[in-house]
C-alpha cells in the first residue's frame, strides 16, 4: 500500500511501482580519472581526494544513494551516536535516497526525509552511492506555478494544483524521494505519483501512513491551477509524464509562495 497526504478522494491502492527504475543523473568525473595509480581520486580508488571535489557546474546537485541496509545520519561530522537510522530500502522496497547538501571527503551534510521539515545531518560518504541532476523545481504557491530548471536556464513552466487553506502545500526546500506508479492511472493520483522529503504540516496520519507530500497526476485537470488538495501538488497528466521523463530522484525542489 501507498499513501501521500495531499491527494484527496479514493487514493489508497497497490503500487505497482517503482517504475520506472531510478536513473542516476550525469556523471560528474575529475580530470585525473582513468590514470591510474594509488592516490585517492584516482579511477581505481573511490575516495576522492579533496582536490578532486570538483564543483558542479551552475544549477547541478549531488544526490546521495544508500548502499548500506541501514543508514546511520548524525547531527555533525564527530559521529557518536546516529540521530536518525533509515532503512534501505524503505518500506515500499525503494533504494533511500538523499539530497547533498555539501559534500566533504568523508562526510555529506544531506537533507534527511523525516519531520521536521527541512532537517538536516551528515552521513558518512562511504555508505552512499553518489550521482547528480541537473534539474532544480520551484513551486510558487501564489501563482499556481511549477518552474522547471535545467542547468541553471528555465526548462518549463507548468501549471499545478496545491493544498487548500486548511491543509496547505508546505513551503520549504525539499526533493524527489520515489516514484510510484499507482494500481489506476486514471485514478486521483494519475499514471505517476513523486514522493518529497517533505511532510503536511496539519496532516500526521493518512490512510495508515504519514503525511507525506507527493508530486502526481490528476483525475480532475480542470482543477489544476487552484487550491484543490490535501497538500500535495498536482499537474495534469500530460505535464506529469513529461516530468517523469526528465527528471532523476533526488532532484531539489523548492516551495514558496
Amino acid at each position: 500500500m501507498f499513501a501521500l497526504a495531499g491527494c484527496g478522494g479514493q487514493v489508497t491502492g497497490e503500487a505497482r511501482g517503482p517504475w520506472p527504475v531510478a536513473r542516476p543523473g550525469p556523471s560528474i568525473v575529475p580530470p585525473d580519472a582513468g590514470r591510474g595509480g594509488d592516490e585517492p581520486g584516482h579511477a581505481d580508488d573511490p575516495r576522492p581526494a579533496d582536490a578532486t571535489i570538483l564543483a558542479l557546474p551552475a544549477g547541478w546537485a549531488w544526490v546521495a544513494y544508500a548502499t548500506v541496509p541501514r543508514l546511520e545520519i548524525f547531527a555533525d561530522r564527530r559521529g557518536g551516536e546516529p540521530r536518525w537510522t533509515l532503512d534501505n530500502p524503505n518500506p515500499r522496497g525503494i533504494t533511500l535516497v538523499l539530497g547533498v547538501e555539501e559534500r566533504q571527503r568523508d562526510w555529506l551534510r544531506v537533507r534527511v526525509p523525516v519531520r521536521p521539515n527541512n532537517s538536516i545531518g551528515w552521513v558518512r560518504a562511504a555508505d552512499v552511492r553518489l550521482t547528480t541532476t541537473p534539474y532544480e523545481l520551484l513551486v510558487d504557491r501564489r501563482a499556481h506555478r511549477l518552474t522547471v530548471f535545467r542547468d541553471g536556464a528555465v526548462a518549463a513552466k507548468l501549471p499545478v494544483g496545491i493544498g487548500t487553506g486548511s491543509t496547505p502545500t508546505p513551503r520549504g526546500v525539499f526533493y524527489l524521494t520515489e516514484l510510484l506508479r499507482p494500481a489506476d492511472p486514471n485514478g486521483p493520483w494519475g499514471p505517476f505519483a513523486f514522493g518529497l522529503s517533505g511532510f503536511s504540516d496539519v496532516i500526521t496520519q493518512f490512510n495508515g501512513a504519514d503525511g507525506i507530500i507527493g508530486l502526481h497526476g490528476t483525475n480532475r485537470p480542470d482543477l489544476v491551477g487552484s487550491d484543490v488538495s490535501m497538500g500535495c501538488i498536482r499537474l495534469r497528466n500530460d505535464d506529469l509524464l513529461r516530468l517523469v521523463g526528465l527528471v532523476p530522484l533526488g532532484t531539489p525542489i523548492t516551495i514558496v509562495g
